[in-house]
């Protein structure tokens, strides 16, 4: 993406008509993505959740709800032998369209912040090769970072 001074500026967009400043305002809490990468590795109940990433249980609960009130979790109910019911949460269909951003995230981090091979990354099932994020055209060709623009796609 071209960052020149002479590059063509997009119309200024407000917050409320912009994509990324609306993800922003859902998941641009440390807690919120740390539960979402959570689910997204299949990690499901409570208090699995907490034991991992350390939160503490009343902002879990809070986030969890939050979460689920925006249509990215689900709660689905499961009953241990001899126990109460109680709740697992699960990446609900707007959840996993979060993947590929979660991926690019992943990506990012184990090339920019880690000083060694990265011990987790995306491989395809069948093979086992190591898979990467890239951009593609409507006709399923890589198009360079370096290639593209944001634009008013309204028009």
């Amino acid at each position: 993406m071209s960052n020149s001074a002479d590059s063509e500026r997009l119309p200024r967009f407000p917050p409320d008509r912009c994509g990324l400043a609306l993800a922003a305002g859902v998941l641009g809490d440390k807690w919120v993505l740390m539960i979402l990468r959570q689910l997204f590795y299949g990690v499901a109940r409570f208090e699995d959740i907490r034991a991992d990433i350390g939160i503490p249980k009343s902002v879990l609960s809070t986030r969890l709800a939050d979460l689920v009130a925006a249509d990215l979790v689900v709660k689905r109910p499961y009953k241990p032998d001899g126990g109460r019911t109680r709740w697992e949460y699960h990446l609900s269909k707007k959840g996993v369209d979060l993947a590929m951003s979660f991926l690019a995230l992943l990506e990012w981090g184990n090339r920019n912040l880690l000083g060694f091979s990265p011990p987790i990354g995306p491989v395809e099932t069948a093979s086992r090769r190591r898979l990467r994020v890239a951009l593609v055209d409507e006709d399923g060709k890589e198009v360079a970072l370096q290639s593209i623009r944001l634009a008013d796609v309204s028009k």
